[in-house]
C-alpha cells in the first residue's frame, strides 16, 4: 500500500485496482468497473449488494440515468455537491446509487481519471464507516493498493433517496435530510412513499 495524489492514483484504478480514498462525509473504497470485485473481496460483501457510483457533476448523473424527475434536479440543486446519494433507473434497467462528492481528494479524482468511478465505505461489512483513512481497520488499509492523501471528513454517511419507479423513498437520512424536509421538498409527488 502506497500514498499518492489523485493524479497517480488514476494508473492504478485504469488497471483494476482499488484506491483508499478520503471523501467529505467516509473514506471510501475506491475503483473502475474492473476493480468492483475487488471491492467486494476487500470488505466481504455479497456480490448481489449495489455499489454506488460518484460523478463529477448533476450532468453527468443524469446523463446516465433513464429517468430523471424533477425532484432529482432539484435536490441535486439543494445538496450537490454534497452529502447525497440518489437511486435512479438506469437505461438497461434497474437502478444506480449516485453522488457527487464535495471533498477535494475525491473531486480531483474524478476529475483526473475523467469518468465516473465507484465508492463504497472503507470498512469491513457490517462494521462503522471511517473519517479518516488512519482510523480504518488495518485489514482494509493492507488490502488497498493505493492510499489517496486527503481531508478527514464527517464521519457521516451520506443521506440516501430513492427516486425510481416513481418513488420518493428516504433510505438514508443525515443532519441534512430527514423525512420530514423530504417530504415538504416533495409535496407534489403523486404517489409518496409512507416512509416519508
Amino acid at each position: 500500500m502506497r500514498t499518492v495524489s489523485p493524479h497517480e492514483a488514476v494508473t492504478a484504478l485504469r488497471a483494476g485496482k482499488v484506491a483508499l480514498v478520503p471523501t467529505e462525509t467516509v473514506v471510501g473504497l475506491v475503483a473502475a468497473e474492473s476493480g468492483l470485485p475487488r471491492i467486494r473481496e476487500i470488505k466481504g460483501r455479497e456480490a448481489n449488494k449495489p455499489i454506488a457510483l460518484l460523478c463529477a457533476s448533476s450532468e453527468e448523473v443524469f446523463g446516465l440515468a433513464a429517468n430523471v424527475p424533477p425532484l432529482a434536479e432539484h435536490l441535486a440543486k439543494l445538496y450537490w455537491p454534497g452529502p447525497l446519494t440518489l437511486v435512479l433507473e438506469l437505461p438497461a434497467g434497474g437502478t444506480i446509487g449516485v453522488r457527487v462528492p464535495a471533498g477535494k481528494a475525491v473531486r480531483e479524482l474524478l476529475e483526473a481519471y475523467g469518468e465516473p468511478l465507484y465508492a463504497t465505505s472503507a470498512n469491513l461489512s457490517g462494521e462503522p464507516a471511517r473519517a479518516a483513512p488512519d482510523e480504518v481497520d488495518p485489514r482494509v488499509l493492507q488490502a488497498v493498493d493505493v492510499v489517496v492523501r486527503g481531508e478527514k471528513g464527517s464521519g457521516e454517511a451520506s443521506a440516501v433517496v430513492d427516486l425510481s419507479g416513481g418513488k420518493v423513498e428516504l433510505l438514508r437520512a443525515d443532519s441534512e435530510l430527514s423525512a420530514q424536509k423530504l417530504a415538504r421538498l416533495a409535496p407534489a409527488n403523486p404517489n409518496p412513499d409512507t416512509s416519508i
